[in-house]
Formats: structure tokens, sequence, C-alpha cells
């Protein structure tokens, strides 16, 4: 078996259109976005246009789209975030994938044709609503409950961090309709903006990722019609699983780029201070430990690759997506730290970009499953004939 650690020509030249499009676009924003902390309505739109259309990489052509596969779409990912020194571009183009990945999986014709245009097209965002209030890894446990009655569903709960649920056109909720039956209780549904009985109830503050609107919403008595199941009864937490599968392998891509902005935002600081008449850069105490860093972050890469790839090749990679996403998230956190402390005192100011993608890093790695529970999905794969 042959091994090629090489991008393709394609691969090549969506990387080289990202970098550019990141330079131009992002890069001037990235501060008034963190500053403003509004949804960048004006960057949603950029994103969408042709020829980028960065809103449907993970669409097919036939709704809108321009799918590029997990590889490259990671390969995006990585520099949309690197070069545009902004982790909230990362998170739309995240927060885009995760509801029209369930409606692929799960969804009919008719609801991939209503729904899949509108965020190819970049006239709107999807919202992913799982997480609860009461219990955030724990996706089984969820208590939202939805109960058919005359023809239709009608949907009781509560859903928190749900990105950009006041922003967004239709959300993707999960509900138990069968409590009785735990995790195979659990069903999907598509509730489009302005149903009676949805609300965003609060909107949740965070230390980074500003802009990013993270939510907490509710539903009460909120009716929706049959045909806005998504799938089967019941299937729901599998459609959800499997979107996170997908959807957190190109995640690790934005970790990486996040984590090569922090270490260029170091290496330009320690060649740039000087310290007892020489750059700081010079000290082998600084020098050593952004070298180790830029291993660990290749090697990051090569971790997110692989499981991108086996993802394109219709592998299962569960695992793999795991170990990217584990270790990709300390990496992250580490090359913030390491960058903090080579800024000293400086990167605690506004004056340097590290405060802002510090706090960014610092919030992003609980995104789509906290690190913690990916080492337990390796684990429980080491592990697996204990009972």
């Amino acid at each position: 078996m042959s091994v090629s650690f090489e991008l393709s020509p394609e691969q090549i030249a969506l990387r080289e259109m990202a970098r550019e499009f990141a330079r131009k676009e992002i890069l001037p924003m990235a501060r008034e976005i963190d500053e403003k902390d509004e949804f960048p309505a004006e960057l949603w739109e950029k994103m969408s246009q042709p020829p980028h259309m960065y809103t449907g990489i993970f669409i097919p052509e036939k709704y809108g789209g321009n799918y590029q596969g997990a590889l490259s779409a990671a390969v995006i990912m990585e520099e949309l975030v690197a070069v545009g020194k902004c982790g909230v571009a990362g998170v739309m183009i995240e927060a885009a994938g995760l509801s029209v990945s369930a409606i692929q999986t799960g969804g009919n014709e008719d609801q991939k044709r209503k729904y899949l245009p509108i965020v190819a097209k970049g006239e709107g965002i999807g919202c992913f609503a799982l997480t609860e209030p009461g219990g955030g890894s724990d996706a089984a446990a969820i208590k939202t409950r939805a109960i058919f009655k005359d023809g239709r569903y009608v949907l009781n709960g509560r859903k928190r961090y749900a990105s950009f649920a006041s922003e967004a056109k239709y959300i993707l909720v999960f509900a138990k309709t069968d409590p009785d039956k735990g995790a195979r209780g659990i069903s999907a549904f598509l509730v489009d903006k302005g149903t009676p009985g949805f609300s965003v109830i609060e909107r949740v503050n965070c230390i980074g990722l500003r802009g990013h609107q993270d939510e907490e919403v509710l539903f009460k008595d909120c009716s929706v019609p049959e045909e806005n199941l998504l799938g089967e009864e019941g299937k729901g937490l599998k459609y959800a699983l499997g979107t996170l599968d997908k959807t957190r392998a190109t995640l690790c891509a934005g970790f990486v780029g996040l984590a090569r902005a922090i270490l260029q935002e170091a290496v330009k600081f320690a060649k740039g201070k000087k310290i007892f008449g020489v750059p700081l850069a010079t000290h082998q105490a600084v020098g050593f430990s952004l070298a180790d860093l830029d291993t660990e972050i290749e090697a990051a890469r090569l971790l997110t690759h692989k499981a991108c790839w086996m993802s394109d090749q219709g592998v299962r990679h569960t695992v793999e997506t795991a170990r990217a996403k584990a270790f990709a998230s300390k990496i992250l956190l580490k090359a913030a730290t390491v960058a903090m402390d080579t800024h000293g005192g400086y990167g605690c100011t506004k004056r340097f970009d590290i405060e802002r993608l510090y706090r960014d890093a610092r919030i992003w790695v609980f995104a789509q499953g906290a690190p913690n529970i990916q080492r337990l999905i390796v684990y429980r794969h080491l592990f697996k004939d204990i009972r």
C-alpha cells in the first residue's frame, strides 16, 4: 500500500485561494468582529459568493453547493483560520456543516431541496440544537420531548449552545419521541424560523469566539408538521453522531489553523523583542518551546488529514477522529499558553492579537465534544473487551 502526504494540484489551488480570501476579507475585520460581538453577516455573505462558496463546501452541486470532500474542506478551513487569524471564520464553516450533513444523512429529497440551498447559497445559516442545559456530553440523556398528535409533532424543551440560533433560517432539533427507549427513542426535527412556540431566550456571552452567538433556545408547545421529521423516528441520535464524526474531522483543521496563527504571532514577537541585548528568539528556552510546538502542530495536521481521508473513502473513522480532536485540542491550548508566555505581560493587552487568539483557543476546544470525551472514545476502543 502506497502512502502519500502530498495534496493534489486541485487541493493546492484551493489552499492558495483560501489564503488569498483570508488575507483580503477575513484578516482586516478579525478584530472588529471580536469587538462588536455580533454575527458577521458581511463575512458570511462574502464566504458564500463564487468562486469560493465556502458556505456550501459540505453540500453537493445539485443542491446549489460546492462540495469538496472532507480533506479538501480541511485544507480550506485551516487556511481561513490561520491566515485570517479569526476563529469565528472557522466556526461559521463548522456551523454550516453540522445541520446540512445531518439532513444529507437522514433527510428525504424534499427536505434536501428545501433546506440545503439556503446554506449553500448563503441565504441563511442553519442551527444544530442537540445539547441541553442539564447535560452536555451525555447526548442520550436529553429531556426535550416531541409528542405526535393529530398529524403533527409538538416539541417542548430547552437547548443550550445552539450556535447562531437567532440568525438561523431553520433549527435542527433533537427530541425524545419515546423516552422509554433511551438513546433509541431520540428523533430529529426541522423547525423553520418564526414557528410559534420557538424562541431564543438567552444569548450567552463567552470569553472568546466573539461574534459566535452562543444561545439558549426554548420550545414551548412548538408544533411542526409530520413531514418535518428528519428520516425515521428513533434514529435522531444516529444522525447526530454520524454528523459529528464528519464535522469533527474538519473542525480539527480549524484547531490546527488557529494554532498556526498563534505560533506565527509568538515567532514574530520573539524575533522583534530584545532582552539582554539580543532577540528573545535566540534564547533556547524560548526557541525550543516554539520548535516543539511547530512539530506538534504538524503532527496534529497529519492526524486530521488521516481522519478526513478515511471519511472521503467511506471508512468508519470515529476513533481516528477522536484521536485527532483530542490531540489537536491539546496542542491548540499548548500553543496559546506558550505564545502567551513568550509575549509575557504584553500578551495580556489588546495591542497584540495573541490576547484575542488565546481567548478563541480556550473556548473552541469544547466544540462538538469536549477533549476528554474524545479521550474516552479512544479509551473504550483500547479496552473494548473489558466489561
